[in-house]
């Protein structure tokens, strides 16, 4: 089991409940936090709408935090899962190197749920740029959209999420290739 006793537990409970806070906040709320904190008050950043590459941190670290919290808690359950599988004991028994067990025997096993959930959080994150592009007063679709809705110019609207929907079915493509060329059973590995 992955919790034990002890140390560890705590630990393991600390990171649990990070992530989830983590995973939890909005990314417009945590954009709003962010300029107050390190734009505001600070003065370490630009608040909105500069176009030097410093001031593109805040607005990936707004779109980033959720994603990554979300994604570390499957990696580590994926992993943990993986990990107690018979065939990784069994390659233990066999006294492989432990990067040899990693690489090719636990690895490919736990990025197939893995790359999933990167898939989908790549696509949360393209609706996050919406609010957080307006908060931060950058250029780009979220903006737009929002402008497009609120002069009610339907047609660009209808476009912008045209864009949207065919950015969300090439990322799918894309993880869907990427597990079949992982997955041992495959025939595309083959060919």
């Amino acid at each position: 089991m992955a919790t034990r006793g002890g140390r560890r537990r705590g630990l393991e409970l600390a990171f649990a409940a990070g992530s989830v806070i983590l995973a939890a906040i909005p990314e417009f709320l945590l954009a709003v936090g962010l300029v107050y904190v390190f734009a505001v008050s600070l003065g370490w950043f630009p608040v909105a709408g500069n176009t030097a590459p410093f001031a593109l941190v805040l607005p990936v670290v707004a779109l980033a935090v959720g994603p990554i919290a979300v994604f570390s808690r499957i990696i580590r359950v994926e992993v943990l899962s993986v990990l107690g599988q018979d065939f990784i004991r069994t390659a233990r028994a066999k006294r492989l190197a432990p990067h040899r067990i990693y690489s090719r025997h636990a690895l490919p096993n736990a990025m197939t749920a893995t790359l999933t959930l990167t898939g989908l959080l790549l696509t949360g994150m393209v609706a996050g740029t919406v609010l957080v592009e307006n908060v931060f007063a950058w250029p780009g679709l979220g903006t737009m959209i929002v402008q497009s809705i609120l002069t009610k110019d339907y047609s660009v609207v209808q476009g912008i999420v045209l864009v949207y929907g065919i950015g969300v079915l090439l990322v799918n493509l894309v993880i869907d290739v990427i597990l079949a060329l992982l997955d041992p059973r495959s025939t595309i590995r083959e060919a």
